[in-house]
Order: C-alpha cells, then structure tokens, then sequence
C-alpha cells in the first residue's frame, strides 16, 4: 500500500523538484538533496526511488526536446555547428557546522580527515579512504580507534598530517586535498590557513537531531550514506530480537549513566545528553532514565558532587570509564547503598565508545548490554521518585 502512495503522487513531486541542478550528482546525493528540499518525510528507500524516477524524466524530457528540435531544423542546411555539450557541475554547496555555505568537490578525491574519530574513523568505517588524518598521539594515529575494534582497511595508507589539535599545515597541503574536515571545537580557530589550502568543512559536534547526523553528513559529502541505512538496517533487527528476548526486563528498567574520571569535586557527570550511542541503544531497546535524573537543570552533563552520587539511583547505574579500568573504589563506595548498588547491578562501560557518535559505537553498546542481560538476571523493582 506504502509502494502505491508513492506512485500515485510521484507526478507531483517531480514537478515540484523539476528545478533542482543535479547534475554531476549520483543518486544517493540526489536522494539526500531531496531530503533537505522537502522530502523528509519519505524514507531513504522512497527517496532513492524518486530520485531515479527524477533523473529519468529528465533524461526523457531531453530526449523528445532533441527529437523535436531535429523535426524542426531538419529541413535546415546540412551543415550545422553541434551544440555545446552540458556541462557537467564538479562542485556543490553544503552548509557546515558553523552555518557556513562551503563550495566542496561534487565527487571529492583526496579528502583529508583533521580529527582521528569524528573524521577519520567516520568515513574509513564506511569504506572510504581519507589521505591524510590528525592522531590524538603523533607516531600512532590509530590509538583510540582501537577501541572500537579492528582498524578499517581504508585507513592502511593514510598519511599522518600532525596532531588532531595542531595540525600541520605543510603537511595537509603537500598532500594537495580536494575536501578538508574539521570539528569545530578543535579546528574553527585556524579555519582561515586551512580554507587557504582547499574547501573546509567542520562539523559540530554537539550539534544535531540524531546520535549519527554528523556521521551521515560526511557520508553524503562522499557518496557513501547509503552505507550507514546497511549498517542501520541490521542494528535494528538486532534491537528488535533483544527487545522481544527480553522484554520483561526492558520494559521497566530504569537507568542512570554516569562518567567518571576520578574523585575530584568536578570528576563525575551525569550523562543526561540524547545524542550519544549509550542512550540511543537504550532508549532502542525500551529503557528509561530513572526519575531521579528529572532533578537537573537543562544541562545535557552536569557535574554531580561525590556526596550527591547516590541521588540518582536506578536499578541499573552504567559507569563510563577509561577503556580496560575500574570506577574509583570511593565511588563505588558512595554508591553501595544505592537499589543499583545493593543489587550488584552497577556496570562499569567504556565512556568513550558509549559516547563516540559512530554507527560502529551503536553495535558495541549494543554488545555490552547483551552480555549483562544473558548474564544474569536483573532486579527492576527498584522506586525512584
């Protein structure tokens, strides 16, 4: 019933978008053009399908206006200059993290990639291969890629081009890139010397209505988006088996997610942001943030105090910290008393990848709450008011 509502107004969307440029754009760049003109509220399926239905419209369109011109100047002299064949559009407008409308490479080669995770590993992950990366550590670009497993194939002959926050410049531009990414955050301050060297985007990276809007956004740049809806497409027939299996425990949980990096007066954080992979699996899987969260101003990480800890029990209480370590002894301590606490249900997880907004992250938080959920069986009658 969907595939003939589609059908049946398609003649209207055609026309609608019949003023659109697009040439020099594949059809998945069609499709995310469509998205941002309007049709959002079609799925990527549905956009796909009117973007082939555009491109042979028009190709039908040319094709009886050619024939009919030839009707016409057939009866003309034999010799005829040919037209000028189109031109075929190289470049397009994008609007980036800063609100800027940025000229890029409709079909960008040489891309180099400032930031290891939220550049770098974002595209890699998707098949495609940057030149040139910032690292977080100079010598071993891949340091907190590791994290979230096996290095991507792509990145096997991309250059190191200095350190995520001190780029070097000589570098980047020895390597003659079509498309420079950036965040904001790190890279917004040297914007100018960047833009000199070719096309820069940044993105935002708490900006957003989707834990994978950034990633998606430098997807389309490259043409590879239809990637992530692949990848999407299984988690979610993963979350759907979880949900179902376990449904009796899911439906009333109650959690709290806390990130600590010490015991110090500002060294833990309530995770109160939506745009994290943590979050998104567990409001995917049917969890909710326990009540006792409700009591915070609208700060999507609000330090808590040691001696507040223990105010924002649930039944579940995650506890993000360094990969391979514990929480601080005295936090734990704090937390004892709590429902979560007295019933052996506070798990420590990795605070990077439950907040690294990658699809890859989707799959490891999703593993993580797997395992405690075939482990054991939880206690959700815990009263949080």
């Amino acid at each position: 019933m969907c595939a003939a509502t589609l059908i049946d107004t398609t003649d209207a969307l055609l026309s609608r978008y019949d003023q659109l440029d697009l040439r020099g754009l594949s059809i998945t760049e069609i499709a995310e053009l469509l998205r941002q003109q309007g049709a959002a509220h079609l799925s990527p399926i549905e956009r796909i399908e009117l973007a082939e239905r555009l491109i042979t419209r028009r190709r039908f369109l040319i094709g009886a206006g050619a024939l009919a011109l030839g009707i016409i100047t057939g009866c003309g002299t034999q010799e005829q200059a040919a037209a000028p064949t189109a031109m075929v559009a190289t470049t397009r407008t994008v609007v980036d993290g800063l609100g800027r409308r940025v000229e890029v490479p409709a079909v960008p080669q040489r891309v180099v990639a400032l930031h290891d995770l939220d550049n770098a590993y974002a595209l890699a992950s998707l098949g495609f291969a940057p030149i040139g990366m910032g690292s977080i550590t100079l010598g071993d670009p891949f340091e907190r890629l590791r994290s979230l497993g096996p290095i991507p194939p792509a990145l096997e002959q991309t250059v190191e081009v200095g350190l995520l926050y001190e780029p070097n410049l000589e570098a980047i531009a020895s390597l003659q890139p079509d498309l420079i990414l950036g965040t904001r955050g790190s890279h917004q301050q040297i914007l100018d010397q960047l833009t000199a060297i070719a096309p820069t985007v940044l993105i935002d990276q708490t900006a957003g209505d989707d834990v994978l809007s950034n990633q998606r956004f430098l997807a389309s740049l490259v043409g590879v988006e239809d990637r992530i809806d692949e990848q999407l497409a299984r988690y979610e027939a993963r979350i759907a088996a979880l949900r179902e299996r376990y449904a009796d425990t899911l439906n009333t949980l109650e959690y709290t997610r806390i990130d600590s990096y010490g015991v110090g007066a500002e060294d833990n954080y309530l995770i109160l942001f939506d745009l994290t992979p943590g979050t998104r699996v567990l409001t995917d899987l049917g969890a909710r943030r326990s009540k006792t969260n409700g009591n915070v101003d609208n700060d999507p990480f609000p330090a808590i105090s040691l001696e507040r800890l223990a105010d924002y029990d649930a039944d579940v209480i995650f506890i993000g910290v360094e990969a391979g370590t514990q929480p601080e002894p005295q936090v734990l301590q704090l937390l004892s008393a709590t429902f979560a606490g007295q019933n052996n249900q506070i798990f420590a997880v990795d605070y990077g990848v439950w907040g690294f907004r990658l699809v890859d992250a989707l799959f490891i938080v999703l593993n993580d709450i797997e395992q405690i959920l075939s482990s054991r069986s939880l206690n959700t009658a815990g009263d949080f008011r």
